[in-house]
């Protein structure tokens, strides 16, 4: 895969012009950051502040002025193969580095170790990663702040009132109908779309549809027709505006959103058309939720959240927004994954079709109690998410001075938690490579618990994570039972960073009728 600017001459050219220029890679300056050696203890031990270096010390890649690493990033591969640079750079600088790209200035950390210390000194009000991008449009529109957006205690105050509903298991076990409901459509929807090879031509696309309908029918008890042969232009528009906004507030995340901005750039013009539209469709449908239970708010999901709750409209839109659009994108993504993995290991897929017909008998519909009595689909899930997750990292910004690893990294310091980096790191896990859901059975006391954390870590941890889970594992449920995933070519698929991470290439899968 060619990197936006390409190996070219041009480009030789311009590195060799800055070369002198830049500061040299920054080497690895103590045991602690060395590549990684044999298995880690449990804890990492702590270093008081007087005994650990200053972060000026840490090691990383050529610092390019203006530019940081970005040249060699674009050599490369370009953004959309930054997960496999930063895995070479772990490999090279050690568990801890440091990077800029272009305004951007980061510490990356790759060890459950140090995920483990950041953890144990997490403030009350953990921060995020600044998404500038999103600010903007939200300041320029006068829309409010969600989740992903909020700090402090606004933060607290609007993801209690979430949580509430969300992050409890007995309230989202009460979601399995609805999430089968869909189900039994997307059932009959493959039916049509398989060609006589059982392959579904665009089947990303489908899958964003039915995971679309699941959430809608989740937040706002309605369904968009998606799953039809005639699906209307609104969800079809939302679903194409969340494609365009994930794909251009990354290129502003490198480069100052201010001036793309002031600049009215076509990026810009793009993101802000995308969050037009998605503000609309949102705003629209959670106002038909409000004034239809106006008299009962309790009878509703968003009601219930809403009217109990110190909530304004704008916080709630922006909330529900966010939460619907990180729905759409990652669970869709990650049930692809599985597919793949499925198909590439009929052992596998065997073996969990052998669980599902004890449990679930017959044309049984599955709930979700039955997943309790059902170790292997989840442990196939997990695993998938482990060797080909949809989001390569997450973000922390250090409200205070803290020690992590043998360094001092002072307050406002933004950190890149490298979650597919310690995913595929054979310290970690044995035989990385392989996909082997055994592991988190038969290993699962020797696999340190911050070597694993597909939907981030602590307070900040992704609140839509139970409803993602019931949604997978539900569909894993259908579609193992009727369909058995085929491999049609073995030749490999990597990874590519588009927001989150997706297939090179059409997944060559198939679906055969058992």
């Amino acid at each position: 895969m060619s990197s936006p600017i390409g190996k070219s001459r041009s480009l030789v050219a311009f590195l060799q012009q800055l070369r002198h220029l830049g500061q040299p890679p920054r080497p690895v300056t103590s045991a602690a950051c060395a590549p990684p050696g044999p298995r880690e203890v449990p804890l990492c031990p702590l270093m008081e502040p007087g005994e650990a270096q200053d972060a000026a010390a840490l090691p990383g890649p050529t610092n390019w002025p203006l530019l940081g690493s970005l040249p060699e990033i674009l050599w490369k591969g370009g953004l959309k193969k930054q997960h496999d640079t930063l895995a070479e750079y772990h490999r090279k600088y050690g568990k801890i580095f440091r990077m800029k790209l272009g305004s951007f200035d980061s510490v990356h950390l790759g060890s459950p170790c140090l995920l483990e210390a950041l953890y144990r000194t997490e403030s009350a009000y953990p921060q995020r990663l600044e998404i500038k991008p999103w600010k903007a449009y939200r300041d320029y529109r006068k829309e409010g702040y969600g989740l992903l957006i909020l700090e402090g205690e606004d933060w607290q105050r609007v993801r209690s009132a979430f949580q509430k509903k969300l992050m409890k298991p007995v309230e989202i076990m009460k979601l399995d109908n609805k999430i089968n409901e869909v189900l039994a459509d997307f059932m009959g929807r493959i039916d049509e779309l398989c060609d006589e090879r059982g392959h579904i031509e665009d089947l990303y696309s489908y899958l964003n549809k039915w995971s679309f309908e699941s959430i809608c029918l989740v937040l706002y008890e309605k369904r968009f027709g998606l799953l039809q042969k005639d699906a209307g232009d609104e969800a079809l528009n939302f679903i194409i505006a969340i494609k365009t906004m994930m794909s251009t507030f990354g290129r502003m995340m490198v480069t100052p959103v201010e001036l793309h901005k002031s600049l009215n750039t076509k990026v810009w013009q793009a993101h802000t058309l995308a969050w037009d539209t998605i503000f609309k469709s949102v705003k629209s449908c959670v106002d038909n939720r409000l004034d239809k239970h106006s008299e009962q708010p309790s009878a509703d999901f968003l009601c219930d959240i809403y009217h109990h709750n110190q909530l304004s409209k704008k916080e709630l839109y922006a909330a529900v927004t966010e939460l619907q659009l990180a729905a759409v994108e990652t669970t869709a993504n990650s049930l692809m994954w599985v597919l793949y993995n499925l198909s590439r290991n009929p052992h596998v897929q065997q073996k969990l079709l052998k669980e599902i017909w004890s449990v679930l008998p017959g044309n049984q519909m599955p709930r979700a109690e039955d997943l309790r009595n059902m170790p292997y689909l989840k442990a196939c899930l997990k695993e998938s998410m482990r060797l080909t997750p949809s989001v390569p990292f997450t973000t922390r910004t250090l409200d205070k001075a803290t020690v992590l690893g043998e360094y001092t990294l002072p307050k406002g310091t933004v950190l890149m938690l490298n979650t597919q980096v310690l995913g595929s790191n054979e310290e970690n896990f044995k035989d990385s490579s392989q996909f082997r859901p055994e592991r988190w059975l038969q290993e699962k006391k020797k696999i340190h618990p911050f070597a694993h954390l597909p939907f981030g870590v602590g307070k900040r941890m992704c609140i839509g994570r139970r409803l993602a889970e019931l949604q997978l594992h539900l569909a894993l449920c259908w579609i193992v039972r009727k369909y058995d995933i085929v491999a049609t070519d073995n030749e490999p698929v990597q990874m590519l960073h588009l927001g989150i991470l997706v297939p090179s290439r059409e997944l060559p899968i198939a679906f055969r009728q058992r």
